[in-house]
């Protein structure tokens, strides 16, 4: 009997372990329900994805996107020329007009054929919006390119489960997407087109070069090359190492949130130590700032001297929410004013395959930062507060991250990565 009641109080106490375990979960949700401070799928290093307002240019009439050539021009004027030939090979992706007129399908009829001259296309993907008749647009790929299969792909804001096959075309060789995107409007207006949008992501994504097609203004469409590559064009070379373009992103994510985030920031930081962080409420103008992303933050005081720095690393947070929290725990672990701080948003960590007494400075560029970990010790520090020297750059970390001195090398991981600041005045 004894041994029964035994099994049956134990029983009881593992369920309501379990139901403790559950009740605290379902409070820290409920919490960050109320909050609504959910990071979002898209990360800040990959800032372009989602419909963001660009300075505005003005609209062309179709598009060409390429993979990189690796040919240099040999002449300015060759250059310049908008009919170059070069310009229509390797070509991945285009944007035509939506509506097809007598003028657009003469520009789209003259474009194909150029296309087709200069390209062997073996599948094509004609990418519209369910709402739209693409019968003509169909036709007229179908009479030029009739060696060509061609796929029709329903992409729209409820229907994006398409942009897989999307890259899947992207990927393959001898193959063309083709965009009907509305140019009417620009690229920065709040009527611009879905499709306009997506192929921005498409082209950034897969770093594309771009072309403009302007039978009617050939120097309007050369004046207008420089100004839509800085758009669509996610870096000047593929090649360039994840890291860099990784940076850039975090650049353009920086230009256009910084005052967002600073002003979150510093409501945070000069708070009373009993509220609550305060967070911004997630609507269509703060939604990307809930994108994830790591951050790194130094706080200074009087005469500019450093006097506390957390991170959040590898946490999965909104960009927000960690700022957010990192000037919350300053405001209460601090007791001396902060003059200023320095807000570093982390591109991801790259691990390092360092040689064995190799020098670490070795491995490193003027703007990495260097991440060390250490059976569960860690360790991290920005570019700009990174000792050239080897010597004192492997004592600073070896004594940030109370790693024991004589822990070879081969025993400790090495990341390194890059940063985007942002600074705060008080």
């Amino acid at each position: 009997m004894h041994t029964r009641l035994k099994d049956t109080l134990k029983k009881w106490f593992y369920r309501l372990l379990w139901l403790l375990f559950f009740g605290v979960i379902c409070l820290i949700n409920v919490e960050r329900f109320k909050n609504n401070n959910y990071a979002n799928y898209e990360k800040a290093i990959d800032y372009g994805r989602v419909r963001e307002e660009k300075e505005e240019i003005s609209p062309i009439i179709a598009a060409v996107f390429y993979q990189n050539d690796a040919r240099q021009k040999s002449t300015i004027s060759s250059y310049l020329n908008h009919w170059d030939t070069y310009r229509m090979e390797k070509v991945k992706m285009l944007i035509v007009p939506q509506k097809i007129d007598s003028e657009s399908q003469n520009v789209i009829t003259k474009l194909y054929e150029r296309i087709r001259r200069h390209n062997q296309i073996k599948y094509i993907a004609l990418v519209y919006d369910k709402s739209q008749d693409i019968q003509q647009h169909q036709q007229l790929l179908t009479q030029i390119f009739t060696q060509s299969a061609v796929d029709v792909i329903s992409l729209n804001e409820e229907q994006t489960d398409t942009e897989f096959d999307i890259q899947d075309y992207l990927n393959d060789v001898n193959t063309m997407v083709v965009f009907t995107a509305d140019l009417s409007h620009g690229l920065t207006t709040k009527k611009r087109d879905f499709l306009l949008n997506e192929a921005i992501y498409f082209a950034q994504k897969n770093s594309f070069k771009i072309r403009v097609f302007d039978e009617v203004d050939t120097q309007l469409a050369k004046a207008l090359e420089d100004d839509y590559a800085e758009w669509f064009e996610k870096t000047e070379d593929k090649t360039k190492e994840r890291l860099e373009r990784e940076k850039n992103n975090l650049k353009m994510y920086a230009e256009r949130y910084k005052d967002d985030i600073l002003q979150y920031f510093e409501l945070n930081l000069n708070s009373a130590t009993k509220e609550k962080p305060i967070w911004p409420e997630k609507d269509e103008q703060t939604f990307r700032l809930f994108d994830r992303g790591m951050v790194y933050v130094r706080f200074f005081g009087i005469g500019g001297k450093e006097i506390f720095a957390r991170a959040k690393i590898g946490k999965n947070k909104g960009i927000i929410v960690a700022v957010v929290e990192l000037a919350h725990k300053a405001a209460i672990k601090m007791t001396q004013p902060i003059e200023k701080a320095r807000i570093y948003l982390l591109t991801d960590l790259e691990r390092i395959e360092k040689i064995a007494n190799a020098p670490l400075v070795n491995y490193l560029e003027t703007d990495d930062g260097i991440y060390v970990q250490y059976q569960g010790r860690r360790a991290l520090m920005a570019a700009d507060e990174r000792p050239d020297n080897e010597r004192d750059l492997m004592i600073a970390l070896r004594d940030r991250g109370k790693i024991p001195e004589n822990t070879p090398d081969s025993k400790i991981e090495f990341y390194k990565f890059k940063t985007v600041e942002i600074d705060y005045e008080n």
